[in-house]
């Protein structure tokens, strides 16, 4: 489980927005070996926050769709291969209001994508702190 980035994009986010219709949902995936459910429930632990829920994505099925969703190939996810890649270590952000997952507002990544800027944590906060400022409440 990636914690930094999800600590960077999620939990010092809600820590430096008290905005309390703000919401974080963590979707952990199985990529890499230590990755199984146990682990996503530990980082959830880790991550807890009443504004924040946590899912599980074990077959990553919404990985799958995200990655096709934001243009993300498996070179891109995974570093190898043609085919379609997996959404994994990305932070999306949304309006309020919004209801199509596949149209995030903004969207940072860890992965080797180049059409979307790479996590900065500080930027993701200013960006969202925008959202919040533009959207009715």
């Amino acid at each position: 489980m990636c914690l930094a980035g999800a600590s960077g994009a999620g939990a010092e986010l809600l820590a430096a927005v008290p905005a309390q219709d703000l919401r974080a949902y963590y979707v952990w995936v199985p990529m890499l070996p230590p990755d199984d459910e146990g682990a996503a429930a530990r980082a959830a632990e880790l991550l807890a926050e009443p504004r924040a829920l946590h899912y599980w994505d074990g077959e990553r099925a919404l990985a799958r769709e995200m990655a096709e969703a934001l243009r993300i190939s498996a070179r891109d996810s995974i570093g190898a291969g043609s085919g379609p890649g997996f959404a994994w270590d990305v932070y999306l952000a949304y309006a309020r209001g919004a209801a199509d997952l596949s149209a995030p507002a903004l969207w940072m990544h860890q992965l080797g994508v180049t059409h979307a800027p790479r996590l900065d944590g500080e930027a993701f906060r200013q960006q969202v702190q925008r959202l919040l400022a533009a959207s009715p409440a």
